[in-house]
Order: C-alpha cells, then sequence, then structure tokens
C-alpha cells in the first residue's frame, strides 16, 4: 500500500516539477546526476550487445519515426544531442553522417554513450562531454540542430531556451520529441493506476503553456501531436493489434485537431 501512494506521489509530482523552478536547478542537477549515475552501472558492468548494436530496420512508434524524418538530411550538419542518455540518437543520426557533440549532465551516461558510440563505429563522429543544457561552454551559433529525444522536460526550459537558442545558428531548428500534459485531471486519474511511474525525480511531463513560453526565444515553432488511444493500450504486446492503434491515433487526431488536447506526446519544431 505504501509503493502504491508513493507511486501516486511520484506522478503528480512530474506536473509543474518544483525541481525546474530556477531557484531549486543545482539541486534538480545534482538528484539528476546521482539518479542517472545509478542508471548507467548496470550498462558499464554490462554492456548488452544486442541492446545497442545498430539497426538501421529498428521498428519505432509513430512518434519517433516522425521525429527522426525531421533529421533525415543532416550529412556534414553539425547536431548537438543535449540529453544524450546512452548516445542511441548520437549514434543514429552519425550513422547518417551528421557531427554530433552530445552532453549530458550525467558522467556515468556519457561513459555509456561512449562506448555505444565505440561499438558502432561512430566515435569519430561523435564528441561527448559531461555538461548541462542549461549552462554550455559553447560559442554562440555554433550548430545547425539542437535535438534532444525525451530530454527537454528533465530542463528548467527558462535557462535551456536561451541557452539553446544562443547556441543554434541562425536558421538552425531545434527538435524534440517530448511527453505532454493533456489535462492535470488526467493526469490526475493516471495517478491512481497502479503502474510505476519510470520518470526520474527531476522530470517531468510539458504542458502546452510550458512550451508556448519556450517558444517565444524563436522565431517560429511547429508541434506535431502523438499518442491518443496508443497510451491506453500500451499494456499490450501484440504488435499487430497496436500498428492498428497508431494508424487509427494518426487518423483521428488529424481529423479532429480538437483531440490533439488529450495527446500524450508531441514532437516540438523550433526555428531560430
Amino acid at each position: 500500500m505504501y509503493k502504491y501512494f508513493n507511486n501516486i506521489k511520484r506522478i503528480l509530482k512530474t506536473i509543474d516539477n518544483p525541481l525546474k523552478k530556477p531557484e531549486n536547478v543545482s539541486e534538480k542537477d545534482k538528484i539528476e546526476r546521482e539518479f542517472y549515475d545509478k542508471e548507467a552501472e548496470k550498462y558499464l558492468l554490462n554492456f548488452d550487445k544486442n541492446l545497442f548494436r545498430y539497426d538501421e530496420n529498428e521498428p519505432l512508434p509513430p512518434r519517433h519515426k516522425f521525429f527522426y524524418s525531421l533529421l533525415e538530411d543532416v550529412e556534414s550538419k553539425h547536431i548537438l544531442d543535449c540529453c544524450c542518455g546512452c548516445g542511441f540518437t548520437s549514434v543514429k543520426l552519425a550513422k547518417r553522417g551528421a557531427l554530433i557533440t552530445g552532453i549530458d549532465i550525467s558522467p556515468g551516461m556519457t561513459e555509456v554513450a561512449k562506448m555505444n558510440a565505440e561499438f558502432n563505429n561512430v566515435s569519430k563522429s561523435i564528441d561527448f562531454k559531461v555538461m548541462s543544457a542549461q549552462d554550455m561552454s559553447f560559442n554562440d551559433n555554433t550548430f545547425d540542430y539542437v535535438v534532444s529525444l525525451v530530454g527537454l522536460h528533465h530542463l528548467n526550459l527558462e535557462l535551456a531556451g536561451k541557452e539553446i537558442r544562443r547556441v543554434l545558428k541562425v536558421g538552425g531548428k531545434a527538435i524534440f520529441l517530448e511527453p505532454r500534459i493533456p489535462f492535470r485531471w488526467i493526469m490526475a486519474f493516471r495517478s491512481l493506476i497502479p503502474k510505476t511511474c519510470d520518470e526520474s525525480p527531476g522530470g517531468g511531463s510539458l504542458s502546452d503553456k510550458e512550451v508556448h513560453k519556450f517558444s517565444r526565444n524563436f522565431s517560429n515553432h511547429r508541434i506535431y501531436y502523438f499518442q491518443l488511444l496508443r497510451k491506453l493500450f500500451r499494456v499490450t504486446s501484440s504488435n499487430k493489434f497496436t500498428k492498428k492503434i497508431d494508424k487509427l491515433d494518426f487518423q483521428l487526431i488529424n481529423k479532429f485537431p480538437i483531440l490533439r488536447k488529450l495527446c500524450w506526446a508531441f514532437v516540438l519544431e523550433f526555428t531560430k
């Protein structure tokens, strides 16, 4: 029973996580670093080649496919991968010919990412650094793209927005795939479902209001919505069933735009 109520608290904390406020950023960064260093230990102790082996034809959920479709023509482009984690995005883009700089606040995860790049023979195209996306040491106008796969929601958007805009070249793009808060009451209902919250202590899904405020750092932006019904049926392992749900998701979201308010994920595209 204790675990159940503790899980409710963890889920509700993902709404307006107080650790992401400017005055708590130092504490958040410390907690996140410790959390992900611990996560990295299992990979450092046992590097599973099957998990890290690059597969060009890897089956991906629609939101991931769309995220990477916005990054198809990146050969020789300089890309910053924020909150790079284990380095999967960095490796995939390096395989497409991009020149990658990957940053993460966790030294442990950075080491895992280096191992990943070396294992997949792209280490010459990637430079991994331990660094916060909220305070970067890069020069202004350095990167053609800034990307992150579920990393932006771990950051203080006020600080990260200014930094990401600063390091982007004029006309450059920042592209993110992030979890979204549909409505607060839906999140409250979700907290009652006994499914473990996998979010880190300093994370938290993004609201439309937060994204709108973040967009003020850029000349224009576009939002693409995903996971309407798919979120509800993710407990199933039937590949055939999930494909049908994904197809229905796409049809409903595009035919009835008002349903976007109920989506649990979005791909965000910002242009400097």
